[in-house]
């Protein structure tokens, strides 16, 4: 019994935080069958408890670090590198950021 994924997007339920850790939950059971793979079997390549993927799959609640570990066993760790990716619309340091909005004295005397 194998499931195709069928997207990349992530289903947000409403952009809740939990609809998004149920939406990638849902991603991550998809992929563990898409692999053939029983909660056992992930959870003892992953160093994670069947009980914690199982409660994973249900919530969508998970530690980052367990997260990632699933994502290592399942060789799916690159998607990490996408989250967050440099943007050339924005600034690259803080002093770029205070170069592009200093601010500027007024006049006045300063209250109490």
């Amino acid at each position: 019994m194998q499931q195709a994924i069928t997207s990349n997007r992530i289903p947000f339920n409403g952009g809740s935080v939990q609809g998004i850790g149920k939406g990638i939950a849902q991603r991550v059971r998809a992929r563990r069958l898409q692999l053939g793979w029983s909660r056992k079997t992930l959870g003892v390549r992953a160093g994670v408890s069947s009980w914690t993927l199982k409660l994973f799959e249900a919530s969508g609640q998970i530690a980052l670090t367990t997260l990632i570990k699933l994502a290592v066993a399942m060789d799916e760790a690159d998607g990490f590198g996408k989250l967050f990716p440099a943007r050339a619309d924005l600034p690259a340091s803080m002093a770029e950021l205070d170069r592009l909005y200093q601010a500027t004295r007024k006049r006045g005397r300063t209250l109490p």
